[in-house]
């Protein structure tokens, strides 16, 4: 996803969601930002990060229904 950037709870922010496998831990996402990027529906990759997951911006888009 070209316009996804993420804060974790340790301060990384990147455009892209980090591979874990390498170092056996699970990523603690805390905020997702898909602001802007022209989306019809939510991301599948924001139920990956359900769990940690304390913001979610997906204003700007074209999303007519959020899922439960």
């Amino acid at each position: 996803v070209c316009c996804l950037e993420m804060t974790t709870k340790r301060k990384i922010i990147g455009r892209l969601v980090p591979c874990r496998c390498f170092r056996g831990e699970e990523e603690i996402v805390s905020v997702l930002d898909y602001s802007h990027c022209g989306l019809q529906q939510v991301p599948k990759e924001v139920f990956n990060f359900e769990r940690t997951l304390e913001e979610l911006y997906l204003d700007a888009n074209q999303i007519e229904e959020l899922p439960k």
